[in-house]
Parts: structure tokens; sequence; C-alpha cells
């Protein structure tokens, strides 16, 4: 069996030059004692305990604040994508995120082992074609079409969600966001944020920030940014007029839901907050009390309730919660690790690099984990 190892022992392995190792967690989910919904008590950071008959306060206070200074140097490397490349196993796919949709009872994905081209499986006969060629950066699906980022070239294409009626916008220089609304493509480019209608015409540039995040929602344009004199979150109107900066600090992922903004907050500890849409009011998110710990910085929102992955440290394992927006119920669902969360329904996606390719899918209703790419 091949040695299992986490993202948290990578700064370890950064001071020691430790290379080329193999890394396959799936042998820690197949054993995993988890197979039920478990009600749970929540600790963001179960960090040891300080046992005052052995350390004395001065020491201690020293030790804590070592531990969280490690913690904060960990969510850094993390969050800014720095562990994502170091080179874990020489067959695996460097980048934490995979993307991939549910649509028609199909699923769509980047094949990491095809180049990031673009794939669909038929979820009823498990059958798996190629309908691009392309390799793709990102690609959303709206109303039977699909809209991708040509990552040679940064194009953005469009074509049915059966392969067919390839179109290419030739005046698109696309780098990660993609998102539709109505008959407007918005997305991220090096140089700012754009808008394109889906027939190719009509191009306008509607920001000069270079968007980490980018949603459309409830009639405005939200995006993030941790660029230098850029950094914040922002709210503007469709076509970019009347832009306002809501929070002036480094935001990352961020989504939406009730006119709230959620987002794991890098200033405190990477724990869940919230703010309106408009900006007024901010606070952090809590489940009976507790803080809500966003450890890998990934989560999706889906049907009022949030998915993350949490690491209970003394037990260097990695669960699988969910936790409803409106009332703060926490439940744990599975042991696994996941620095890409897909909802769709009862099916929620799972992926991490060191699987190699492979992707998961938990079905919440049977609480059953399955390996559906192999």
């Amino acid at each position: 069996m091949k040695k299992s190892i986490t993202e948290k022992k990578i700064l370890s392995m950064i001071s020691t030059a430790v290379d080329n190792l193999e890394v396959d967690v799936w042998d820690k989910i197949v054993n995993s004692k988890a197979s039920n919904l478990e009600e749970i008590n929540f600790s963001p950071a179960e960090l040891p305990k300080q046992t005052r008959m052995f350390v004395p306060g001065r020491i201690a206070s020293i030790v804590a604040a070592f531990i969280f200074m490690i913690i904060g140097i960990y969510a850094f490397l993390r969050i800014s994508g720095i562990i994502s490349g170091i080179n874990l196993n020489p067959n695996m796919h460097a980048s934490p995120f995979l993307a991939v949709a549910e649509y028609d009872n199909k699923l769509f994905f980047q094949n990491f082992k095809d180049e990031s081209k673009l794939y669909c499986m038929d979820l009823d006969e498990n059958k798996i074609k190629k309908i691009s060629d392309d390799s793709v950066a990102n690609f959303t699906i709206d109303n039977g079409d699909i809209y991708y980022i040509d990552m040679a070239d940064g194009k953005i294409v469009m074509l049915k969600t059966d392969g067919t009626n390839r179109k290419v916008l030739e005046k698109t220089n696309a780098t990660w966001n993609i998102a539709v609304f109505e008959d407007w493509i918005y997305y991220s480019s090096n140089d700012g944020i754009f808008r394109i209608k889906n027939d190719g015409s009509n191009m306008e540039k509607i920001s000069n920030v270079y968007a980490h995040t980018l949603h459309v929602y409830n009639g405005n344009v939200y995006f993030s940014s941790s660029n230098e004199n850029d950094e914040g979150l922002y709210k503007a109107e469709l076509d970019g007029k009347n832009t306002v900066k809501i929070y002036d600090r480094t935001v990352y992922y961020f989504d939406i839901y009730k006119n709230n903004i959620y987002f794991y907050n890098t200033d405190d500890n990477c724990f869940l907050y919230k703010i309106t849409t408009d900006g007024n009011n901010i606070e952090k998110v809590r489940s009976n009390g507790r803080d809500i710990w966003i450890s890998t910085g990934e989560f999706d929102i889906f049907n009022g309730e949030i998915y993350f992955t949490h690491e209970r440290l003394l037990e260097n394992q990695n669960y699988l919660y969910k936790m409803s927006l409106d009332n703060g119920d926490l439940v744990k669902l599975v042991q696994i690790e996941a620095t890409t969360i897909k909802v769709f329904g009862q099916h929620i996606y799972l992926y991490h690099p060191s699987y190699n390719g492979r992707l998961y899918r938990l079905n919440v209703s049977e609480n059953t984990l399955e390996k559906i790419i192999f």
C-alpha cells in the first residue's frame, strides 16, 4: 500500500527538500470508519491543548503563537497556489482545481489524463467520450451550451453538450473566470474583466481589476481580487458602471446566497465570514457558537447548505462537512481530502491532486462514496 500523505506535511517537506513522493489517498478513504451521517461538535482548529502542569504560562503562549504562525504560513501557501505546484508525484496533475459540471444526467469534466481536454460521461451507462480536442482551463454550461476557455490561446469556445456546433469567439482572451448571463458572457483576462455577446459581438471592458473570482448575481457583477492596490471585493452593474468596493481586504474565492457573500477570511486564519451584497454588514459565520475554519480554502454552496473539508489535526484526517446557512446545523459526511468540491443535487464531486486524475462522487441521500473516473 502506498504511503498516505496530507498537505499539512508539505511545509516540512519543503524544509527537507523531499521530492518525488508516492501519494495515494484512496487507501485512507476506503479504510475510513465514517460510514453514516453524524451530528458533531465542530472545532475549527483542533490544536493540541497546552497542559499547565508541564508548560508554564509564558511558554504555553509562545508555543500557541508558534502553532498559529505555522497554520498561517500553511494557509498562505495553500491559497496562493505554492503548495499545489510542488511535485508530490510525477504522475499527478498539480492543479488543485478540476472543472466539472453535471447537466442533463451527464457529467462534464477536464480529463487530466488527456491534457485537460473536455470529456463527458453518461451517468446512466457510465460511458465516457471526448467532446473536444481543446485543453480546457475552465467551463460553464448554460441552456444546453458549453462555454469553455481554450488553454492554448485564451479563446472562448461555444459548443453543444454533444460536442457539435463548435464556435470560437475570436476577440476573446480569457484566463480563468467565465460566467453566462442571458446573452452575455463575462470573463476575466490579464488586463481586466470583459463581457461579450454570445454571437461574438459587442465586446466591452467593464473593469481594470484582475479578478480572482467572478459571479453574476441578481442583476450585478461581483468580483474579488488579491492583487496589490486592487485587493478587495467589488460590486458593479452589469455594464461595469457604478463599481464600488464593498470590502477592502484580500478575498480569493467567494460564493453568494440570499444576498450574503461567503468567503474565507485570510486576515482571520481562514475562518468563514459573510458580508451583505451592499457591504453594510460583515460577520463571522458560526455553528453552535464555534468558528468555521475553511482549512483548504475550498467550499461550495448549494440549496442553502455549504460544503467544505476540514482537517482534524490530532487525527491527521480530513472530513467533508455540510452546514445549513440558515440555522448553522453542522453534519460530518465522510472522511476524504478535496481541493475541488462541486455540488449538483444529491451528488457531490470531490477532487484532490493526489488522486492522479481520479474523481469521486458522494451520494448525499445514501452517504455512499464511489470512484467514478479512474
